[in-house]
C-alpha cells in the first residue's frame, strides 16, 4: 500500500502495530483531520489536555471531500486490496461514505463495499501526538468476503473439547460436593492480598460502563486505568466497537475485559476483571497452555474449536458449540502486557456441514440399493458415522397381517440381544386414520430445553411426544403416522454404549417410514437418538424430516424394485417349466422314435417283399414327420423363451434358395407342376442363419406343393430396399378373412381343411417367428377362386429381409452348421417326394426321386477298428434304448451298462472305460452333470464322452460341447453314424490317453528334475507374469509355498528392486534372446541369473524361461579371501611396525648399556692400573679427583644400565599383555592390598629417573585415603600397577623436555560412580553413601572402616607439564600403535602400545581411560576402576609376592607363603616393607644353578655368593642330574659328611643335549623310584606366556620365576620356599 502524500512527519510509536500485523482479519489505519468528541478510553497519562467541553480532536469541517490516505496497513488487508490504492478498489461514493464514517461519531459497524467484495468495519481514534487537528483512525474488520488463509507463520491451537460454563456459578461458589459434574466446577475469587471484596455490579450493566465503573487498583494488580500503556487503550476500542465476541486478558493475571457480545459466553457481569485462571477454572487445563504460549509471544489461531457450554437456567443443560478464535500477544515496550482473543462462533455452519454430510451420505448410499438388507445396512452405515446425531439407532421392519409383525433388522450403538431391541415385536393393527391435529403439548426434556421450545412453532405440526419412559412408542408412531419425540429413555438405553460425548442420550426420535398423510400403514420404524449436547429445534427437526423423506422414498422404491425382481423371476420361473415341459416332451418322444426308426432302417436293409418295403416304408416316413414336429415345437418354444439365437453369416442368398429349390424339384415335377425359378443376379450377401433360414423356405415351399394341384410354383428373389423371396403358387388360395390368423400358432385355413390336406399349422408361426428373428417381416397375399373375379386362384409368400450387415459370431462359420445345412430341406422334400408318389401311385418313380434326394447308399460296413478289450460305458435310464444301443456295439466292443448318472461315475472311476456314450437327461445325475464330473476326475478327465439327446436347442448342445463332451447326436439317430462316431472317438480317445500317458510321464519327470534341481528355475508368460518356480527359487528367495510368485520382486534387497523394473521390461519388450542378471535378495542370498526369450528361441514359443545359480558361497569365500588379504598385510603391517618398533626401542637402551658398560670397564681398567701401581708403591693409596670423578661417571652409567634395563622389560611386558588380550588370554586376579602402600611403589620407582631429568614428582592421596584412612582394597595390584607405570613412563618421556617440568599422580577414592562418559572424580555423593553405610565421613565423627566387599571406585590421575596434544592426537591416542603423528616417534620414542594396554586392562578392571590436554599445557591422563573394599585382616602382614606383567598367572607353589610386601616386578624395584618382620633363619643355602648362558651363570652365581649362598653350577640337565645324584649319594654316606645335597636347583628351560622340563621329569621320576629325595626345583626363564608357565608347572617345578628377576626377591622366595619344606618335614616326623 503506498504510502500517503502529507506535509506532516508521521508519528507511528504510538499505535498497537504489532496486534494489527498479527490480527487475523484486514486492518489499516487512516488519518482524520476533522473534529469528534474525544473517545472516554484515551490514557490519562499522556500529554493532552483533558477538557470536558472541548475535545483535543476538534477542529473546523472539511470544506470538501479529502481523499482517503491509508496510512498502515496489515498483510490481510494488502492482500484484499492487491497493493492498490484504496480509491482504485471501491467507487468513489463508497470511499467517501468510508471517510464520512470514519470522522463521525457514528460507533455502528460500517459495511464497506469494495468491488471484490464487502468488509464488516469497526473503528476506534486515538490522537496524534503533538496535533489538535489530526487523529489516527483504527479500522478493523471481522469479516472479509475474500480475506486470504492464514499466514503459515501462525501457530495453531489444540482442538480438544473443553468444558466451558457460562452462569452456574457466581463468584465465590463452590461446586457441590456431591455434583461430580465437570461443568460446575468450583470459581474461587483469587485475591492478592488476603480477602478482597468485589465492587457490586448490576447484572445488566454494560462492558464500557462496567470498564469506567470497576474498581481496577483495588481488584486487580493492573493499577489504575490512568498508568496503563496507550496500546492497551487503543485495543479496547478496537474491542468495544467490534461485532465479533472479542474479549482482553491483562497482566500477569490475565483479567478479562470483554465487549458486549462475548458476555453470553461467560458469566456476565461476575466474569469482569477476573483473572483468567478463575473464569475458566473448569478448562484451564486445557486452555492454560495455550495462554502461557501466547504471553511468550506466540500468535495462536484455532479454527471451529469445540466447546461445551452448561447453558443458564434451572436444567443446567450442557450446549455443543463451535468457535473461531484468535490469541494475539500485547506487546508494550518490549513486554507482554496482554492477549486479545476475538473469537467468531461458528456452531450453526459446523452443525449444518455435518448433518448435510450425512444426508448426502444417506442419499447417495440408498440410492443404489437393490434390496431391504442392503437399504437397512445402509441406513445403519451412514448414521454410525455420525454420532453426534445420531447416538443410537434401531430399524424395524413392519409387516402387516392379521397384527403388526416388527423384526429387526439392523442397529448401532446398540449391544446385541438388549432387551430395548428385541429382534421379534407384535402390535394390534391401528386404525387407518392419520392424526394431522396440532401438536399442543410442551417438551420438557432437559436436552430438548433451552432453544427446543421452538419445536413447537411452525414444526410444531409435524411431531408429537410421549411421556412414557418405559417402552419405545412405536405403536403411536405408526398409528399417527408422525414422528414421536421420547421424551425420556434413560431407563431403556441403560448399558448402550457411548459413542460421544461422555453421556448417553435421555430422548429419542421414533419415525414411521412414511409420508405424514399416509394412509398406509408404515412399513419400517426407526429409532434415533437425540444429541444429547444439542436442543432439538426446528433446525434439527427439519434435518429428522428430510432424513424421513430419504428413508422413504427409498425403501418405496426398494419394495417396488423387490416387486419387480419378483415378478421377472415368476415369470422366468413360467418361462423355464415351459421349457422344461417341451424338453422333457420332446425327450419322452424322441426316445421311442429312436427306438422305432432304427429298427425300422436296420429293417429295411433287409430281404423284404415288396409289399412289406411299402408298409415299412410308409411307417419310416411318419416317423420323419413325427419328429420334424417335435423339432418345431421345441424351435416355437425356445423363440417364445427368447433363448433362440441366430448365428448370421454372409451368404449369397440367390444361390442358396437355387439350392433349396434342387431338392423340391423332382417332388413338384412329380406332381406334374410347373417349378419356376427366378433368381436376380447380384452379388450382395445378405446375412442370414443358414440352418434357420432353410427352416422358414423349406416350410413355404412344403406349404405351396402341399395346397397346389394344378397350375405352377413360382420361386423367385429380387432386391429392393431389401432382399425379397417369394413363392408364389397357384392353389387353393387363403380367404382374406383369415389372413391375419395364418401365422398363428396350430391355425390351419379352412380351405386347406375342407380339402383333408395334411398340416400341423405350425410350419408358418414358425417361419414368421424365425424372419422376424432375421430383423425381416413375412407378407402374405392370397384369394380364393370365389374372391376372384376372374376366377383365379393362389397366394403369394414374400420373405423382406434387411440388407444392414450383422454380428458376426465366431462360431458361426463352424462345419458342424454347414454339414447340417440342407438336412431339414432334404427331410421334408423327401417326405413331400413320397407324398406325391403315393398320390400317382408310382413306385418306381417315388424309388429314382429317392436315390436322387438321398443319392447312393451303401449296406453298414465292417471296416472298424474296434478291438474286443475296448470298454463302452452306455448310459442311459430307459432300459429298451440301453438294450438297443447295446445290440450295435455288442459286436465290436464290451458294453458296460449304466442306469443312471452316478452309477454311470462309480463305475467309470473305478474302471475307467475307452468312451462313455450317455443319454442327456435323466432323473438321477443326469449326462450333462456327469460330463463335468468326469472331466473334473484325475483318471477319467481324457476319457471321451458322445452324449445323445431329444433336445435340438443350440444351447443344450454347446454348454455340452463347451464342456468337453466329444460328439453330440440327436435322436432319433441313425446306427451306422452313431457306431461311425463312435468307433472314431473311441480310437481318438484310446491315442489321446496314451499320449497323456506319456506327457504325464514326461511331465512328471521334468518336474520331478526341476523340483530336485538345485539351480533356480522359474517360468514367466509372455506379459512377465510368473506362473512357476521350483523349490529351489523359492528357498533361495525366502518365499513361502503359499506366496504369490509375482510378488517375487518385493524380497530382493532394495537395490535390486531399484534396478529390476527397467531390466525386467527390456528381458520382455527387448531384443535380446537371453538376459544375465546378477542381484541379492533381502535374506542375504547372491544370485546370477539367466532368462531366455522363448519367442527369440523358437517362433511357436512365447514367455521367459529363468535359471538361478546361488552365489553367495562363491561371493562369500571372494569376501572372506578379500578379508583374509586385508587383514593378511594388516597384519604384517603391524608385525613389521611392532618389529620397528620393538627393534628402536630394544636397540636404544642396548646402545646406552653398550656404551655406559663401555665407559665403566675403561674407568675400571684405569683403576686397576693405579692399584697395581699403589700394590708396588711403597706410598700409601690416595684417590685423586679424577678417579673420584671416574667413579661418579661409574655410578651414573650403572643407573643408566638399570633404567636401560627397566625399559626393555616395560617393552617386553608390553608386547606380552598385547599378545595376551589378542588371545583373549589376559587374566585378572584379585589381591587384596593397601593402595597407598602401592601406590608409593610404583611411584618410587621412577624417583631416580625423575631425578636425573630433573623432573619433581609429587604423590597425592584423596580424603578417603589419606583422612579417612580407607586403604585397603581388593582388585589386580600388578595390572593396576601396569597402568600407573606405563601413565608415568609416558609422562616422564614428555616432560624431560620441557621448561617446566612437574609430574602429580593422585589416587582417589568414592563410593560413587563417576557421572555420565567421564572419568573424572564425583564431586558429590561420597558424603550421602557414606552416610547410608554408616561410615561417619562428617568433621565431627570418627571414620568407621566400611564392611568388607563394599563397592568403591578408585580415581588415578597423572598431570604432567609436556606439551600437550592436539585434537588429531587425542583422536587416535588410544589405538594399538598411534602415538598422534610420526613425530612423537622421532622425538619421545616409545612403542605405541602402552596406552592402548592400558585401556583394554582399565576396561577389563571395570572402568575406563581419558586424556585431558590443550597444546602447550599439558595433558592429564585420568582413569577410574571398580574395587571393593577389604578388611584389614585380609591382608596379611606380610603379603604374598603377585603376579607380575609378564606372569598374570596365579601365584605358584611358592608364592602364598612369601613373606615380603609385594614387589613390582615391572619396574625392577625391589621394595621390601620395613614393617614386616624378617623370615626365620634358615641357614646358608645349599644351591644348584643350571644355566647354559655362562655369563648369566657367571653372574647370578657371583651375586648369590656375595649374598651367603653356597653355589654350584651346570651347563645342561645333564650335568645337573649326575650333580644332583652325587651330591645325594655322598649326603648319604656313613661319616663325615664331604657334599651336602642341593636345598634349591634354580633352572633355567631353553638348554642344550637336555633342557629343564626333561630335567625336571628325570629328578621326579628318581623321588618316585625312591632314590632321590624330594628336591626343590624354580624354574628360571624368559618364557613369559601362560602356557609355557602352566607346561612348567605341570612338568614338576615347584615354581616359576620370570627373567628378568630382582635378585633380593628371588633369594627371598626361596628361604621361604626352604623354611616351609623344613616345617612341613618336621611336622610329618611329629606325625610319625
Amino acid at each position: 500500500m503506498p504510502s500517503p502524500t502529507m506535509d506532516m512527519d508521521v508519528d507511528l510509536s504510538s499505535l498497537p502495530l504489532a496486534f494489527l500485523e498479527s490480527y487475523p482479519f484486514p486492518a489499516f489505519v487512516l488519518v482524520t483531520s476533522s473534529s469528534s468528541r474525544r473517545p472516554p478510553l484515551i490514557s490519562r497519562d499522556t500529554d493532552l489536555t483533558v477538557r470536558d467541553a472541548v475535545s483535543p480532536l476538534s477542529g473546523p469541517p472539511a470544506a470538501a471531500p479529502s481523499p482517503v490516505s491509508v496510512l498502515w496497513c496489515n498483510a490481510r488487508f494488502r492482500a484484499v486490496t492487491e497493493g492498490r490504492p484504496l480509491a482504485e478498489c471501491a467507487a468513489p461514493a463508497h470511499v467517501q461514505h468510508l471517510l464520512a464514517w470514519a470522522e463521525s461519531d457514528d460507533e455502528e459497524a460500517f459495511a464497506f463495499e469494495m468491488r471484490r467484495g464487502a468488509l464488516l468495519l469497526a473503528k476506534t481514534s486515538q490522537p496524534v501526538p503533538h496535533s489538535h487537528a489530526k487523529a489516527y483512525c483504527i479500522i478493523t474488520s471481522v469479516r472479509a468476503s475474500d480475506a486470504p488463509a492464514t499466514p503459515s507463520g501462525r501457530s495453531s491451537m489444540s482442538t480438544d473439547i473443553s468444558y466451558f460454563s457460562s452462569v452456574s456459578a457466581s463468584v465465590g461458589a463452590s461446586a457441590s460436593a456431591a455434583d461430580p459434574s465437570p461443568f460446575s466446577a468450583p470459581r474461587p475469587h483469587r485475591t492478592r492480598q488476603g480477602s478482597r471484596t468485589t465492587k457490586p455490579v448490576d447484572a445488566a450493566s454494560d462492558p464500557e460502563q462496567l470498564l469506567e465503573l470497576y474498581d481496577w487498583l483495588a481488584n486487580t494488580s493492573l493499577g489504575p486505568r490512568e498508568q496503563w500503556p496507550d496500546a492497551i487503550h487503543g485495543i479496547i476500542m478496537i474491542m468495544m466497537r467490534s461485532t465479533s465476541q472479542d474479549a482482553l486478558w491483562l497482566g500477569p493475571d490475565l483479567n478479562l475485559i470483554y465487549n458486549k457480545n462475548y458476555s453470553h459466553l461467560t458469566d456476565h457481569p461476575n466474569s469482569w476483571g477476573r483473572p483468567a485462571r478463575e473464569v475458566w477454572a473448569a478448562v484451564w487445563d486445557s486452555l492454560g497452555p495455550s495462554f502461557e504460549r501466547a504471553w511468550q509471544g506466540e500468535s495462536l489461531h484455532t479454527e471451529n474449536g469445540l466447546y461445551l457450554y452448561r447453558e443458564s437456567g434451572s436444567s443446567n443443560t450442557v450446549v455443543e458449540r463451535y468457535h473461531t478464535f484468535s490469541l494475539i500477544s500485547l506487546v508494550s515496550d518490549g513486554q507482554t502486557v496482554g492477549i486479545y482473543n476475538p473469537s467468531v462462533e461458528t456452531t450453526d455452519q459446523v452443525i449444518a456441514k455435518r448433518r448435510q454430510e450425512t444426508t448426502r451420505d444417506m442419499s447417495e448410499h440408498l440410492l443404489v440399493v437393490r434390496n431391504q438388507k442392503e437399504y437397512y445396512d445402509g441406513v445403519v452405515d451412514v448414521l454410525s458415522r455420525n454420532a453426534h446425531d445420531a447416538p443410537f439407532v434401531i430399524c424395524y421392519r413392519v409387516e402387516e397381517g392379521d397384527t403388526l409383525e416388527l423384526t429387526l433388522e439392523a442397529q448401532v450403538g446398540v449391544p446385541p440381544n438388549h432387551p430395548a431391541a428385541p429382534p421379534k415385536l407384535t402390535l394390534p393393527l391401528p386404525g387407518k386414520q392419520a392424526n394431522f391435529g396440532p401438536n399442543t403439548d410442551r417438551l420438557s426434556s432437559p436436552t430438548l430445553s433451552a432453544i427446543s421450545h421452538l419445536s413447537s412453532g411452525s414444526g410444531g405440526h409435524r411431531v408429537t411426544r410421549s411421556h412414557d419412559p418405559h417402552f419405545w412408542p412405536i405403536a403411536k408412531a405408526i398409528a399417527t403416522r408422525q414422528i414421536v419425540i421420547m421424551e425420556n429413555c434413560s431407563s431403556l438405553v441403560q448399558g448402550f454404549p457411548i459413542r460421544q460425548w461422555d453421556v448417553l442420550p435421555d430422548s429419542a426420535l421414533i419415525i414411521p417410514v412414511c409420508s405424514d398423510s399416509s394412509l398406509d400403514t408404515p412399513c419400517s420404524v426407526m429409532i434415533i437418538g437425540i444429541n444429547a449436547y444439542r436442543p432439538f429445534d426446528t433446525v434439527y427437526e427439519d434435518w429428522i424430516q428430510i432424513m424421513r423423506a430419504h428413508f422413504t422414498s427409498s425403501l418405496m422404491s426398494v419394495k417396488a424394485y423387490e416387486q419387480e425382481v419378483q415378478r421377472t423371476l415368476e415369470k422366468e420361473r413360467i418361462e423355464r417349466a415351459k421349457s422344461n415341459w417341451f424338453q422333457g416332451a420332446a425327450h419322452d418322444l424322441r426316445s421311442p422314435l429312436a427306438l422305432i426308426a432304427g429298427p425300422l432302417d436296420d429293417l429295411l436293409r433287409t430281404q423284404l417283399t415288396p409289399e412289406q418295403k411299402h408298409v415299412l416304408g410308409l411307417a419310416q416316413r411318419n416317423v420323419g414327420r413325427l419328429q420334424r414336429l417335435v423339432n418345431n415345437l421345441l424351435d416355437f418354444s425356445r423363440i417364445e423363451a427368447g433363448r433362440l439365437e441366430g448365428r448370421f453369416v454372409p451368404l449369397d442368398i440367390g444361390r442358396f434358395v437355387q439350392d433349396i429349390a434342387t431338392l423340391f424339384r423332382p417332388a413338384v415335377e412329380r406332381l406334374r407342376l410347373k417349378f419356376i425359378v427366378e433368381i436376380e443376379a447380384r452379388e450382395t450377401l445378405v446375412h442370414v442363419d443358414p440352418t434357420l433360414f432353410e427352416t422358414v423356405l423349406t416350410n413355404i415351399l412344403s406349404n405351396a406343393l402341399k395346397y397346389t394341384q394344378h397350375g405352377s410354383i413360382r420361386l423367385r428373389v429380387a432386391y429392393t430396399d431389401y432382399a425379397e423371396i417369394s413363392v408364389m403358387d397357384t392353389g387353393f388360395g387363403i380367404p382374406q378373412a383369415e389372413l391375419s390368423l395364418v401365422t398363428d400358432r396350430f391355425h390351419r385355413a379352412s380351405t386347406a381343411l375342407g380339402r383333408g390336406t395334411e398340416g400341423t399349422g405350425i410350419g408358418l408361426a414358425l417361419a414368421k417367428e424365425i424372419v422376424r428373428l432375421h430383423e425381416g417381416e413375412l407378407l402374405i397375399m392370397s384369394k380364393t377362386a370365389n374372391e376372384s373375379a376372374d376366377s383365379t386362384h393362389g397366394s403369394t409368400f414374400t420373405v423382406r429381409l434387411p440388407l444392414a450387415p450383422k454380428n458376426v459370431r465366431d462360431d458361426a462359420v463352424d462345419s458342424d452348421f454347414r454339414s447340417a445345412f440342407g438336412a431339414y430341406g432334404k427331410a421334408v422334400a423327401r417326405d413331400a417326394f413320397e407324398w406325391a408318389a403315393e398320390t400317382s401311385n408310382s413306385d418306381s418313380d417315388a424309388g429314382t426321386a429317392n436315390e436322387s434326394v438321398n443319392g447312393s447308399g451303401s449296406g453298414r460296413s465292417d471296416g472298424f477298428l474296434f478291438e474286443k478289450s475296448d470298454q463302452l460305458l452306455l448310459v442311459d435310464d430307459n432300459v429298451e434304448m440301453r438294450t438297443y444301443i447295446k445290440s450295435l456295439f455288442s459286436p465290436y466292443c464290451k458294453v458296460i451298462e449304466a442306469a443312471n448318472g452316478t452309477e454311470a461315475l462309480r463305475k467309470a472311476i473305478a474302471n475307467p472305460p475307452n468312451l462313455i456314450l450317455s443319454d442327456l437327461m435323466m432323473k438321477e445325475m443326469d449326462g450333462q452333470a456327469l460330463l463335468e464330473n468326469i472331466r473334473q476326475h484325475a483318471s477319467t478327465r481324457f476319457v471321451p464322452i458322445v452324449l445323445l439327446s431329444a433336445a435340438t436347442d443350440d444351447d443344450t448342445r454347446l454348454r455340452a460341447l463347451m464342456a468337453g463332451a466329444e460328439d453330440f447326436m440327436n435322436k432319433p439317430f441313425k446306427p451306422k453314424e452313431l457306431i461311425a462316431r463312435v468307433h472314431l472317438h473311441m480310437q481318438m480317445g484310446k491315442k489321446r490317453a496314451t499320449l497323456e500317458a506319456l506327457f504325464a510321464q514326461r511331465e512328471q519327470e521334468i518336474a520331478l528334475l526341476s523340483d530336485y534341481c538345485p539351480s533356480g528355475i522359474m517360468r514367466a508368460d509372455k506379459n512377465g507374469n510368473m506362473t512357476y518356480a521350483n523349490t529351489a527359487w523359492l528357498a533361495y528367495a525366502g518365499m513361502p509355498a503359499h506366496e504369490d510368485l509375482n510378488r517375487w520382486p518385493q524380497y530382493c534387497d532394495e537395490e535390486t528392486r531399484t534396478r529390476l523394473a527397467p531390466i525386467w521390461q527390456d528381458i520382455l519388450t527387448g531384443d535380446k534372446r537371453e538376459t544375465d542378471l546378477k542381484w541379492q535378495w533381502a535374506n542375504g542370498r547372491s544370485m546370477s541369473g539367466v532368462f531366455i526369450r522363448l519367442d527369440k528361441v523358437h517362433d511357436g514359443m512365447s514367455g521367459i524361461l529363468g535359471c538361478l545359480t546361488d552365489m553367495t558361497l562363491q561371493e562369500q569365500q571372494l569376501r572372506d579371501s578379500e578379508r583374509r588379504r586385508i587383514e593378511a598385510e594388516e597384519s604384517k603391517r603391524q608385525q613389521e611396525l611392532l618389529v620397528d618398533l620393538t627393534s628402536h626401542e630394544i636397540r636404544t637402551p642396548v646402545s646406552a648399556i653398550l656404551q655406559c658398560s663401555s665407559l665403566v670397564k675403561e674407568n675400571l681398567m684405569a683403576l686397576k692400573e693405579q692399584l697395581k701401581f699403589v700394590a708396588t708403591s711403597p706410598n700409601g693409596f690416595r684417590p685423586t679427583p679424577e678417579l673420584l670423578k671416574d667413579l661418579d661417571e661409574d655410578v651414573e652409567a650403572l643407573e643408566s644400565i638399570y633404567q636401560c634395563g627397566l625399559t626393555q622389560e616395560r617393552i617386553a611386558g608390553d608386547v606380552l599383555s598385547l599378545a595376551r588380550i589378542q588371545l583373549d588370554m589376559l587374566s585378572l586376579h584379585d589381591v587384596a592390598f593397601d593402595i597407598k602402600k602401592e601406590g608409593r611403589k610404583v611411584f618410587s620407582v621412577f624417583a631416580s629417573e625423575a631425578k636425573m631429568k630433573r623432573i619433581e614428582l609429587k604423590l597425592d592421596f584423596g580424603p578417603l585415603i589419606s583422612a579417612r584412612g580407607i586403604t585397603l582394597l581388593k582388585t589386580d595390584p600388578v595390572r593396576l600397577g601396569q597402568v600407573v607405570t606405563n601413565l608415568i613412563s609416558n609422562a616422564i618421556r614428555f616432560t624431560a623436555s620441557s621448561d617446566r617440568r612437574q609430574i602429580t599422580v593422585r589416587f582417589d577414592l568414592s563410593f560413587v560412580p563417576p557421572h555420565d562418559n567421564s572419568c573424572a572424580l564425583p564431586d558429590d555423593g561420597d558424603d550421602i553413601a557414606a552416610s547410608a553405610l554408616g561410615l561417619g565421613l562428617g568433621e565431627q565423627q570418627q571414620p568407621v572402616p566400611p564392611p568388607e566387599d563394599t563397592p568403591v571406585w578408585l580415581f588415578v590421575s597423572v598431570r604432567d607439564t609436556g606439551p600437550g596434544l592436539g585434537p588429531k592426537e587425542l583422536g587416535v591416542l588410544f589405538q594399538r600403535f598411534q602415538q598422534g603423528n610420526k613425530m612423537i616417534h622421532t622425538r619421545y620414542g616409545g612403542s605405541g602400545l602402552g596406552l592402548f594396554i592400558c585401556k583394554r586392562i582399565t576396561e577389563l578392571l571395570g572402568g575406563r581411560i581419558e586424556v585431558v590436554s590443550e597444546l602447550g599445557h599439558g595433558s592429564t591422563f585420568r582413569f577410574f576402576i571398580s574395587s571393593r573394599t577389604a578388611a584389614p585382616a585380609a591382608v596379611p602382614l606380610s603379603p604374598p609376592v603377585a603376579p607380575s606383567p609378564t606372569s598374570p598367572g596365579p601365584p605358584g607353589l611358592l608364592a602364598a607363603t612369601a613373606a615380603v610386601g609385594a614387589a613390582n616386578i615391572a619396574t625392577g624395584v625391589a621394595t621390601v616393607n620395613a614393617s614386616v618382620p624378617p623370615p626365620l633363619a634358615v641357614g646358608p643355602l645349599n644351591v644348584l644353578i643350571v644355566e647354559d648362558n655362562i655369563i648369566n651363570q657367571t653372574v647370578l652365581k657371583r651375586q648369590l655368593a656375595k649374598a651367603g649362598l653356597s653355589c654350584d653350577t651346570a651347563n645342561d640337565g645333564f650335568e645337573a642330574l649326575q650333580g644332583i645324584n652325587e651330591a645325594y649319594r655322598q649326603s648319604r654316606r656313613a661319616g663325615a659328611v664331604t657334599r651336602r645335597p642341593y636345598d634349591v636347583v634354580l633352572m633355567d628351560l631353553e638348554m642344550p643335549i637336555m633342557d629343564g622340563l626333561t630335567a625336571v621329569r628325570k629328578i621326579r621320576e628318581s623321588e618316585a623310584n625312591g632314590t632321590l629325595s624330594k628336591q626343590l626345583v624354580i624354574a628360571l626363564t624368559g618364557n613369559a606366556r601362560q602356557a609355557q608357565i602352566d607346561q612348567a608347572l605341570a612338568a614338576g617345578m615347584d615354581d616359576v620365576v620370570i627373567k628378568p628377576y630382582v635378585l633380593p626377591d628371588l633369594i627371598q622366595k626361596m628361604r621361604l620356599a626352604v623354611q616351609q619344606r623344613r616345617l612341613q618335614a618336621a611336622q610329618a616326623a611329629e606325625d610319625d
